[in-house]
């Protein structure tokens, strides 16, 4: 078993609140709970902090210290899927914001908003249980 490194870690645990954030977004906007807004901005703009952030610390030279992972084809494999899904996912991000403030601004943006967080919440829950699944398997068990 590999060592876990500190930005895996980092991310793995940081992550997990932006879960229970999108669950009560997304099941506050289909039966019209409280903190609809609030929730469901916090966790995106969470989720996209730390999504960006990690993806510029590798982009601009940063080592994942400590990692004694292999790369081998399967698991290179994964990364380039993981990190795919995880740009459609920012992308994705981005764009419920804007909907959602359109919205709020009473500004023609038709159904797109309810539609693309559905969206959003099955990528996104992908995105996350893929990379948590990757950490428990490789680091932990």
């Amino acid at each position: 078993m590999p060592d876990a490194p500190f930005v895996s870690t980092f991310i793995a645990i940081g992550l997990l609140p932006v879960a229970a954030l999108f669950i009560h977004a997304f099941l506050s906007g289909l039966r019209g709970w409280g903190y609809h807004r609030l929730t469901g901005v916090l966790a995106i703009v969470w989720d996209l902090g730390m999504s960006i952030g990690y993806m510029l610390f590798r982009v601009f030279g940063g080592e994942v210290e400590g990692s004694t992972l292999e790369l081998t084809g399967g698991i290179l494999a994964y990364f380039i899927v993981h990190g795919i899904m995880a740009v459609i996912v920012i992308t994705l991000e981005f764009t419920v914001l804007f909907t959602g403030w359109a919205r709020s601004k009473e500004r023609p943006v038709g159904d797109w908003h309810p539609k693309l967080s559905k969206v959003l919440f099955v990528l996104w829950w992908g995105a996350f249980l893929s990379g948590e699944l990757f950490y428990l398997v490789y680091y932990v068990l």
